[in-house]
């Protein structure tokens, strides 16, 4: 079984930017793990319904993964704008890449405000980091994880490497992400903004809906084999 692991800044962020791919890869088979920071705090538009908001964001939370098929969904419940580079939230990061031990790790692109900028950073830090022997108490077996790619959730990303067609698995996007909404307030016009980016990028590849990543090199690939070049 392929393993993944999703690290995001807050609860929806995953969901956002990859929820079609998600359900991909465990319509596939795969065991995707996604491992979060913010728990929702800000969702909320009336004075004094931030407790609310967080209850209301880790509930559609647990929904919107399990609806896609998501193995765990762990949130270190902070709230939103508390999500930083810090040096705590750090090794939280590399305590996930070695718990969970993914093949492949997706993460925030650096093009984003600055808490998705500083998830950006600490991720793809952690990545490297979690493969040297290192930070026990965050977990005694180093790991590897043999890819990387950066996601968008906000602003536009420059130069993806890769388009993944969702246009079968774009609808259970849609019912993913009304969990986090469920009285229409909070995430106005999200449906419109989703389907019309999806929609930009399938034209891009010749289908209906795509999402888009970079593949990230800050560990390089060894190539003992010239065929590599070829796959």
């Amino acid at each position: 079984m392929k393993k993944v692991l999703i690290l995001g800044a807050h609860l929806d962020d995953s969901v956002i930017a990859m929820g079609g791919t998600i359900r991909k890869l465990t319509k596939a088979g795969c065991e995707v793990n996604v491992f979060c920071f913010g728990n929702g705090d800000e969702a909320y538009t009336v004075p004094g319904g931030q407790q609310a908001a967080a209850e209301r964001f880790k509930t559609g939370g647990r929904k919107a993964h399990e609806k896609l098929g998501c193995k765990t969904l762990e949130c270190f419940d902070v709230g939103d704008f508390e999500v930083d580079a810090t040096a705590e939230f750090y090794r939280q990061c590399i305590g996930a890449i070695r718990k969970y031990q993914p093949e492949v790790i997706f993460g925030h692109d650096f093009a984003e405000y600055f808490q998705h900028h500083g998830m950006a950073r600490m991720s793809l830090d952690a990545w490297n980091q979690a493969r040297w022997n290192c930070t026990a108490d965050y977990g005694t077996q180093s790991w590897t994880a043999a890819r990387y790619f950066q996601f968008e959730v906000e602003d536009v990303m420059q130069n993806p490497s890769h388009y993944v067609d969702i246009s079968g698995e774009f609808e259970d996007k849609l019912a993913a992400m009304a969990e986090f909404d469920p009285e229409g307030g909070h995430l106005n016009g999200w449906e419109d903004t989703i389907r019309a980016r999806a929609r930009f990028y399938g034209s891009r590849i010749g289908v209906k809906y795509a999402e888009v990543f970079r593949q990230n090199f800050y560990i390089p690939e060894k190539v003992d084999d010239v065929g590599k070049f070829f796959k």
